[in-house]
């Protein structure tokens, strides 16, 4: 009879922690779409705010967030049209001074973020953290948002870098869905 106490106990603080853990590989959602009316798209915009940047990486910033994300949002299967585009994106890249970088966020394989923690000269430093949003269009609402903390220092901003964090922030987002036309109406 006492082993029962503890076990049903065990079984309550199992079942609390894992109630958190979300599996979604869509988890960047924050607001309900009807996903299924979204076939066009635009880039809105980059925005570079935090420490100052030098003006030649401002310009590729803010070219290759337009090029990647253009590039894998065609790729899912969205159409382009800057005029009436049923939703789009927005890049946030901001430069700040932390004491760490997120080894799960990180485009470095983890091991490497984790073996630079320890050194007393890495900890301290200018960073970079990557926001991206899309909004539909028509009620200008955020509906898919991915932050990426921390995702490289810096001094090490180079064309690739850019290029895999962005890769990596849209990764989620989901394929277009392409509607039967056989298929009656459910509206």
């Amino acid at each position: 009879m006492n082993l029962f106490p503890s076990l049903l106990l065990t079984l309550v603080i199992l079942t609390f922690f894992t109630a958190c853990v979300n599996t979604s590989p869509y988890s960047e959602f924050v607001e309900t779409v009807k996903f299924s009316s979204l076939d066009t798209f635009s880039f809105k915009q980059t925005l570079i705010t935090g420490m100052d940047f030098r003006e030649s990486e401002e310009l590729l910033l803010e070219e290759l967030s337009k090029q990647i994300i253009v590039g894998e949002l065609q790729l899912r299967g969205f159409e382009p049209d800057p005029g009436d585009a049923d939703f789009f994106a927005v890049v946030k890249w901001k430069k700040s001074v932390s004491i760490y970088a997120n080894p799960y966020d990180h485009i470095d394989p983890y091991s490497k973020v984790i073996d630079r923690r320890d050194d007393p000269t890495s900890r301290f430093a200018s960073r970079l953290h990557l926001t991206l949003e899309i909004y539909e269009n028509s009620t200008r609402s955020l509906f898919w948002r991915n932050e990426l903390p921390n995702i490289f220092d810096a001094l090490q901003l180079t064309e690739k870098r850019v290029t895999d964090s962005l890769k990596l922030a849209i990764k989620n987002f989901p394929q277009h869905i392409v509607k039967d036309p056989n298929l009656p109406s459910i509206q």
